[in-house]
Protein backbone atom coordinates (compact mmCIF):
# COMPACT_ATOMS: atom_id res chain seq x y z
CA UNK A 1 0.00 0.00 0.00
CA UNK A 2 1.39 3.50 -0.82
CA UNK A 3 2.31 5.63 1.40
CA UNK A 4 -0.57 8.93 2.02
CA UNK A 5 1.50 12.18 1.14
CA UNK A 6 0.88 14.73 3.18
CA UNK A 7 1.09 18.65 3.06
CA UNK A 8 1.59 21.67 5.68
CA UNK A 9 -1.37 23.53 6.36
CA UNK A 10 0.52 26.52 6.56
CA UNK A 11 2.50 26.89 3.56
CA UNK A 12 1.63 23.58 1.40
CA UNK A 13 5.25 22.33 1.31
CA UNK A 14 5.16 18.21 1.14
CA UNK A 15 5.47 17.10 4.65
CA UNK A 16 8.85 14.33 5.36
CA UNK A 17 7.67 14.03 8.56
CA UNK A 18 5.38 15.52 11.72
CA UNK A 19 7.04 18.92 11.49
CA UNK A 20 7.56 21.08 8.32
CA UNK A 21 10.83 21.22 7.49
CA UNK A 22 10.33 24.80 5.60
CA UNK A 23 8.30 26.75 7.92
CA UNK A 24 8.21 24.19 10.96
CA UNK A 25 4.41 23.52 11.67
CA UNK A 26 3.42 20.15 13.02
CA UNK A 27 1.07 18.28 11.13
CA UNK A 28 -2.13 17.67 12.65
CA UNK A 29 -3.08 14.18 13.95
CA UNK A 30 -6.71 13.08 15.48
CA UNK A 31 -5.06 12.58 19.17
CA UNK A 32 -3.76 16.32 19.06
CA UNK A 33 -7.70 17.33 18.68
CA UNK A 34 -8.58 15.42 22.17
CA UNK A 35 -9.54 17.35 25.09
CA UNK A 36 -6.67 15.55 26.94
CA UNK A 37 -4.11 16.91 24.48
CA UNK A 38 -5.83 20.33 24.68
CA UNK A 39 -5.12 20.44 28.39
CA UNK A 40 -1.52 19.46 28.21
CA UNK A 41 -1.22 22.18 26.01
CA UNK A 42 -2.47 24.88 28.16
CA UNK A 43 -0.58 23.64 31.27
CA UNK A 44 2.65 23.65 28.33
CA UNK A 45 2.14 27.29 27.64
CA UNK A 46 2.12 28.63 30.77
CA UNK A 47 5.16 26.14 32.02
CA UNK A 48 6.66 24.95 28.51
CA UNK A 49 6.01 21.72 29.09
CA UNK A 50 5.52 20.74 26.13
CA UNK A 51 2.98 17.93 26.40
CA UNK A 52 4.96 16.42 29.35
CA UNK A 53 2.48 17.41 32.31
CA UNK A 54 0.48 14.34 32.59
CA UNK A 55 3.35 11.88 31.92
CA UNK A 56 5.40 13.67 34.68
CA UNK A 57 2.09 13.33 36.98
CA UNK A 58 1.76 9.81 36.66
CA UNK A 59 5.08 8.83 37.32
CA UNK A 60 5.31 11.21 40.09
CA UNK A 61 3.05 9.12 42.21
CA UNK A 62 3.38 5.37 40.15
CA UNK A 63 7.16 5.12 40.58
CA UNK A 64 8.49 7.53 42.59
CA UNK A 65 12.51 8.13 41.73
CA UNK A 66 11.44 7.64 38.23
CA UNK A 67 12.33 10.80 37.35
CA UNK A 68 15.23 11.32 39.04
CA UNK A 69 16.59 8.47 37.90
CA UNK A 70 15.64 10.05 34.07
CA UNK A 71 17.57 13.05 34.66
CA UNK A 72 20.42 11.47 36.52
CA UNK A 73 20.89 8.87 33.28
CA UNK A 74 20.42 12.30 30.70
CA UNK A 75 16.29 11.84 29.84
CA UNK A 76 15.40 14.99 30.07
CA UNK A 77 12.99 15.56 26.87
CA UNK A 78 10.17 13.63 27.96
CA UNK A 79 9.31 15.18 31.43
CA UNK A 80 8.53 18.39 33.20
CA UNK A 81 11.81 19.40 34.69
CA UNK A 82 12.73 19.13 38.21
CA UNK A 83 11.93 23.02 38.21
CA UNK A 84 8.96 23.24 36.28
CA UNK A 85 6.96 20.75 38.31
CA UNK A 86 8.06 21.92 41.50
CA UNK A 87 6.91 25.83 40.35
CA UNK A 88 3.70 24.76 38.87
CA UNK A 89 3.20 22.99 42.58
CA UNK A 90 4.09 25.58 44.30
CA UNK A 91 1.59 27.78 42.57
CA UNK A 92 -0.74 25.33 42.82
CA UNK A 93 -0.66 25.27 47.06
CA UNK A 94 -0.83 29.40 46.75
CA UNK A 95 -3.77 29.36 44.85
CA UNK A 96 -5.08 26.32 47.48
CA UNK A 97 -3.43 26.10 50.59
CA UNK A 98 -5.30 23.34 52.85
CA UNK A 99 -2.56 23.03 55.51
CA UNK A 100 -0.55 26.33 56.06
CA UNK A 101 2.21 24.22 56.18
CA UNK A 102 4.85 26.76 55.07
CA UNK A 103 3.09 29.37 56.89
CA UNK A 104 4.41 30.95 60.41
CA UNK A 105 2.71 33.57 62.08
CA UNK A 106 4.60 35.58 63.95
CA UNK A 107 3.34 34.39 67.29
CA UNK A 108 5.06 30.94 66.17
CA UNK A 109 8.38 33.14 65.27
CA UNK A 110 8.53 34.95 68.66
CA UNK A 111 7.58 32.10 71.40
CA UNK A 112 8.14 28.45 69.62
CA UNK A 113 10.66 28.15 67.53
CA UNK A 114 14.43 27.44 68.55
CA UNK A 115 15.56 31.12 67.89
CA UNK A 116 12.74 33.00 69.44
CA UNK A 117 14.53 34.44 72.29
CA UNK A 118 16.56 35.97 69.95
CA UNK A 119 14.30 37.41 67.98
CA UNK A 120 11.63 39.20 70.90
CA UNK A 121 13.75 41.40 71.99
CA UNK A 122 14.46 42.94 68.60
CA UNK A 123 11.30 43.01 67.69
CA UNK A 124 10.12 44.59 70.91
CA UNK A 125 12.95 47.56 70.75
CA UNK A 126 11.39 47.62 67.17
CA UNK A 127 7.82 48.20 68.26
CA UNK A 128 8.78 50.47 71.12
CA UNK A 129 11.30 52.80 69.17
CA UNK A 130 8.85 53.32 66.18
CA UNK A 131 5.34 53.73 68.36
CA UNK A 132 3.93 50.49 67.46
CA UNK A 133 1.49 47.99 68.69
CA UNK A 134 1.51 44.38 68.13
CA UNK A 135 -1.68 44.19 66.73
CA UNK A 136 -0.52 46.72 64.48
CA UNK A 137 2.70 45.05 63.59
CA UNK A 138 1.04 41.71 63.37
CA UNK A 139 -1.12 42.48 60.79
CA UNK A 140 1.49 43.85 58.42
CA UNK A 141 3.84 41.25 59.24
CA UNK A 142 1.55 38.06 58.13
CA UNK A 143 0.45 39.41 55.08
CA UNK A 144 4.03 39.74 53.89
CA UNK A 145 4.82 36.47 55.85
CA UNK A 146 2.06 34.52 54.08
CA UNK A 147 3.18 35.31 50.33
CA UNK A 148 7.26 35.03 51.30
CA UNK A 149 6.16 32.05 52.79
CA UNK A 150 5.63 30.44 49.55
CA UNK A 151 7.57 32.18 47.62
CA UNK A 152 10.79 31.41 49.59
CA UNK A 153 10.19 27.48 49.15
CA UNK A 154 13.30 26.76 47.37
CA UNK A 155 15.12 26.93 50.01
CA UNK A 156 13.92 24.00 50.75
CA UNK A 157 14.83 22.24 47.62
CA UNK A 158 18.22 23.92 48.09
CA UNK A 159 18.77 22.10 51.93
CA UNK A 160 17.16 19.04 50.91
CA UNK A 161 19.52 18.66 48.27
CA UNK A 162 22.54 19.54 50.33
CA UNK A 163 21.68 17.26 52.92
CA UNK A 164 20.77 14.10 49.97
CA UNK A 165 24.62 14.70 48.66
CA UNK A 166 25.91 14.54 51.82
CA UNK A 167 23.89 10.89 52.65
CA UNK A 168 25.76 10.10 49.35
CA UNK A 169 29.20 11.63 49.78
CA UNK A 170 31.40 8.15 48.40
CA UNK A 171 28.93 7.80 45.75
CA UNK A 172 31.58 10.05 43.10
CA UNK A 173 29.31 9.37 39.90
CA UNK A 174 26.51 11.74 41.35
CA UNK A 175 26.31 15.15 41.38
CA UNK A 176 24.48 17.93 43.24
CA UNK A 177 22.70 19.08 40.66
CA UNK A 178 21.21 14.76 40.67
CA UNK A 179 20.30 15.49 44.36
CA UNK A 180 18.84 18.55 43.56
CA UNK A 181 16.72 16.95 41.37
CA UNK A 182 15.37 14.30 43.55
CA UNK A 183 14.70 17.20 45.98
CA UNK A 184 12.72 19.66 43.60
CA UNK A 185 10.85 16.41 42.22
CA UNK A 186 10.21 15.82 46.01
CA UNK A 187 8.54 18.57 46.88
CA UNK A 188 6.35 18.59 43.89
CA UNK A 189 5.16 15.56 45.37
CA UNK A 190 4.49 16.80 48.60
CA UNK A 191 3.31 20.01 47.32
CA UNK A 192 1.17 18.83 45.01
CA UNK A 193 -0.55 15.23 46.56
CA UNK A 194 0.39 15.69 50.59
CA UNK A 195 -0.61 19.83 50.85
CA UNK A 196 -2.93 20.13 48.84
CA UNK A 197 -4.67 17.03 46.97
CA UNK A 198 -4.78 14.32 50.22
CA UNK A 199 -6.07 17.26 52.49
CA UNK A 200 -8.74 18.44 49.92
CA UNK A 201 -10.47 15.00 49.75
CA UNK A 202 -10.48 14.89 53.84
CA UNK A 203 -11.95 18.15 53.51
CA UNK A 204 -14.73 17.33 51.01
CA UNK A 205 -15.67 14.33 52.82
CA UNK A 206 -15.63 15.15 56.40
CA UNK A 207 -17.62 18.29 55.97
CA UNK A 208 -19.80 17.32 53.71
CA UNK A 209 -20.73 14.99 57.13
CA UNK A 210 -21.08 18.36 59.13
CA UNK A 211 -17.44 18.48 60.59
CA UNK A 212 -14.16 19.97 59.61
CA UNK A 213 -10.51 18.89 59.19
CA UNK A 214 -9.21 20.63 62.56
CA UNK A 215 -11.74 19.32 63.73
CA UNK A 216 -11.34 15.69 63.56
CA UNK A 217 -7.42 15.70 63.04
CA UNK A 218 -5.58 18.32 65.79
CA UNK A 219 -2.07 19.56 63.47
CA UNK A 220 -0.23 17.18 65.54
CA UNK A 221 -1.73 13.81 64.00
CA UNK A 222 -1.53 15.68 60.52
CA UNK A 223 2.30 16.28 61.49
CA UNK A 224 3.19 12.50 61.92
CA UNK A 225 1.15 11.46 58.64
CA UNK A 226 2.58 14.25 56.92
CA UNK A 227 6.36 12.78 58.19
CA UNK A 228 4.99 9.19 57.60
CA UNK A 229 4.03 9.91 53.92
CA UNK A 230 7.79 11.89 53.45
CA UNK A 231 9.58 8.58 55.12
CA UNK A 232 7.62 5.98 52.74
CA UNK A 233 8.07 8.42 49.69
CA UNK A 234 11.51 9.26 49.85
CA UNK A 235 12.65 5.56 50.43
CA UNK A 236 11.04 4.42 46.97
CA UNK A 237 12.74 7.69 45.64
CA UNK A 238 16.07 6.74 46.59
CA UNK A 239 15.71 3.12 45.49
CA UNK A 240 14.87 4.05 42.62
CA UNK A 241 16.84 7.24 41.40
CA UNK A 242 20.05 6.32 43.09
CA UNK A 243 19.98 2.90 42.51
CA UNK A 244 20.40 2.18 46.24
CA UNK A 245 19.90 -1.20 48.47
CA UNK A 246 16.76 -1.57 49.91
CA UNK A 247 18.91 -1.45 53.21
CA UNK A 248 20.42 2.06 52.34
CA UNK A 249 17.15 3.36 51.01
CA UNK A 250 15.76 3.14 54.38
CA UNK A 251 18.08 4.19 56.77
CA UNK A 252 18.74 7.62 54.32
CA UNK A 253 14.68 8.02 53.73
CA UNK A 254 14.85 8.11 58.20
CA UNK A 255 17.06 10.39 58.29
CA UNK A 256 15.85 12.71 55.72
CA UNK A 257 12.46 12.46 57.47
CA UNK A 258 13.95 13.24 61.02
CA UNK A 259 16.27 16.27 58.77
CA UNK A 260 12.79 17.52 57.61
CA UNK A 261 12.59 19.27 61.19
CA UNK A 262 15.66 20.92 61.13
CA UNK A 263 14.99 22.26 57.30
CA UNK A 264 11.87 24.43 58.39
CA UNK A 265 12.96 25.84 61.62
CA UNK A 266 16.52 27.14 59.42
CA UNK A 267 13.31 27.94 56.52
CA UNK A 268 11.18 30.03 58.75
CA UNK A 269 14.65 31.71 59.85
CA UNK A 270 15.49 32.80 56.64
CA UNK A 271 11.44 33.94 56.16
CA UNK A 272 11.73 35.45 59.49
CA UNK A 273 14.14 38.10 58.52
CA UNK A 274 13.38 38.64 55.34
CA UNK A 275 9.82 39.42 56.29
CA UNK A 276 10.94 41.69 58.68
CA UNK A 277 13.32 43.46 56.74
CA UNK A 278 10.11 44.05 54.04
CA UNK A 279 7.75 45.54 56.98
CA UNK A 280 10.21 48.03 58.84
Amino acid sequence: MKNQTYYCANCNAELKGLYCSECGEKRIENKDKRVQHFLEEAISSVFVADGKFFKTIKLLVTQPGELTRSFVLGIRKKYLTPLQLFFFANLVYFIFPFISAFNTTLEIQLTQLPYSDYIEPMVTEYLEANELTMETFKIDYERVSNSNGKLLLIILVILQGLFLKALFLKRKDLFLLDFLAGSAYFYGFYILFLLVLLPALFTFLIESLGGSLYGVMNEGVITVILLFGIVIYMYFLIKRAYDTSPKGAIWRSVLLGLFIVPTFIIYRFILFWITFWMVT
